[in-house]
């Protein structure tokens, strides 16, 4: 009788082990062969659904490179940017690649790659309008942002010292709709976002001369996730090394922003 209690409490404790190990392994970002990548899939040309519904974008062509050199499938996971970063708390992905700037604040909260592509927040205007070249020219103006985002942010500094309406918006595309149906007179953005909507429909959008911030762009992760990190940021400076990551800029953007990117935030 005691053998028989011995050998159930060692196939209990076996039994034990093996669930643990398992949790550990589907819990860990860096095990297994898929990274999950959280985007918000609605900020064309960064990251948005094509026609036929399929994810495409800068970042998506991006995070595929990576996936390659890492011999892992990409699963892009839909999230809406204001709960993005909780999501990635909560393990609802491995990484943020969705056109996440690099703040103070962010960085002290999660683990962060060095700068990937140059970014800064800039208004767009009405092709008409050389009225608003910088911030200050926004003064009882009706202005438009993506709500939580760096966007955000700077319209919020702003108004300290500006008097003007501020609209947020859950989606970047939803200003833009505004703005052609003459609802807004400015909006503040992205730069890769504002120039793709300037390129893609130039009689109803520019880009004022004055740039807010200098914001560049890194992949995200949850502190704590440093060595999947740092295998991500291997394949970065790989693609860099060797041109890839130029040619996919050239590809969305028609130019480099990929080079000589401010990379202070980081160091």
């Amino acid at each position: 009788m005691l053998k028989n209690r011995k050998a159930i409490i060692i196939i209990l404790a076996l039994s034990l082990i093996l669930l643990f190990t398992s949790v550990a392994c589907n819990n860990s970002a860096s095990s297994g062969t898929v990274l999950k990548v959280g985007v918000d899939d609605t900020y064309p040309p960064m990251e948005y659904k094509d026609d036929k519904n399929v994810t495409v974008g800068f970042d998506v062509d991006f995070a595929k490179e990576i996936g390659k050199r890492l011999n892992k499938t990409v699963e892009f996971v839909s999230n809406a940017w204001d709960g993005i970063f909780q999501a990635l708390k909560t393990n609802k992905f491995d990484c943020i690649i969705s056109s996440v700037s690099l703040t103070d604040d962010r960085l002290k909260e999660f683990a962060f790659t060095k700068p990937y592509i140059a970014n800064a927040q800039v208004i767009v205007v009405k092709p008409s309008d050389n009225t608003i070249t910088e911030g200050k020219d926004l003064k009882d103006k009706n202005v438009g942002c993506q709500v939580s985002t760096t966007a955000n942010d700077s319209c919020k500094k702003l108004l300290e010292t500006v008097s003007f309406n501020l609209k947020t918006y859950d989606q970047v595309l939803m200003p833009f709709a505004d703005m052609k149906a003459g609802r807004l007179d400015a909006i503040v953005v992205d730069e890769v976002v504002a120039d793709y909507y300037v390129a893609t429909d130039p009689q109803s959008f520019k880009v004022a001369s004055g740039k807010l911030t200098n914001e560049p762009i890194g992949i995200c992760f949850k502190k704590g996730n440093e060595a999947l990190r740092d295998k991500v940021q291997k394949a970065i400076d790989d693609m860099t090394a060797d041109g890839t990551l130029k040619n996919i800029s050239v590809k969305w953007f028609g130019v480099d922003l990929t080079s000589n990117i401010d990379q202070k935030l980081w160091q």
